[in-house]
């Protein structure tokens, strides 16, 4: 939902229309951008929408676990990522504490079923703690407690990483993987240029979705944080890359 943000925030119900019309049968909330979080779920049972998972500003894992657990029983959905780490908490003092408050979401969360995780933005690759990239540091286990990656397939390529070969350490504990696309011989910031439709672009994503089939993948996220087409068209250009996938893998 984070890639018709500004459609959701205008037209609730068209949009949502919209997503099921291409072929979409779960989305992924990312804030109710102003809509009431009631009438959102009674849109999502209208049009038959499921969610797959919620994306949670930052700070709410640090002052506002109940609201979430909250909002996650309305929409029915237990698997919660952390959206991305504040920008003046990207450093170790706040990676640490990042770890340490997602570790005690989980522990309180985990025996009722939730799922707890994390997002990737390029830096989380790029940045380090104690040796392991600030993604692999979060989402190490610890006395048995797990905080769930969600690999993005185009942030780990703007970092510098393969994600076909970067996403085969998750195996097992990334339900939903990110699907964006990507073109070379632009600046890493010039999304209006290097970022593609998912199936149009340069990464791999056949032997990315053919790893997720092999490794509990539940949900491929089609994701398009800007268009140069309109972003229905490009959502859908994505969607049907990887249904046709489906008789090739």
């Amino acid at each position: 939902m984070y890639s018709v943000r500004k459609e959701f925030a205008e037209d609730a119900e068209g949009t949502l229309s919209r997503l099921k019309e291409i072929g979409f049968e779960a989305v992924q909330l990312d804030g109710m951008r102003g809509n009431d979080p009631i009438q959102v779920a009674r849109l999502l049972e209208k049009y038959q929408l499921r969610v797959a998972g919620m994306h949670i500003k930052h700070d709410r894992f640090f002052n506002d676990l109940d609201g979430i657990i909250e909002e996650a029983y309305l929409f029915g959905c237990k698997t919660i990522y952390d959206k991305y780490i504040d920008d003046e908490e990207q450093n170790e003092q706040g990676y640490r504490k990042t770890k340490e408050v997602l570790l005690a979401a989980a522990q309180k969360l985990s025996p009722l079923g939730f799922r707890v995780g994390l997002h990737n933005p390029e830096y989380d690759y790029n940045n380090v703690v104690d040796g392991r990239k600030v993604m692999d540091y979060i989402t190490d286990p610890v006395n048995g407690l797990c905080i769930y990656p969600e690999p993005d397939t185009y942030w780990m390529t703007v970092a510098g990483e393969n994600p076909v070969e970067a996403i085969k350490k998750y195996s097992g504990r990334a339900p939903i993987l990110h699907l964006k696309d990507y073109r070379s011989g632009y600046d890493v910031n010039d999304m209006d240029n290097n970022l593609m439709e998912v199936g149009s672009g340069e990464i791999d994503m056949k032997s990315v979705v053919e790893w997720g089939e092999a490794n509990a993948v539940e949900y491929y996220c089609v994701e398009q944080d800007y268009s140069r087409i309109g972003i229905f068209e490009s959502l859908k250009r994505g969607f049907d890359y990887l249904v046709s996938l489906e008789e090739e893998l």
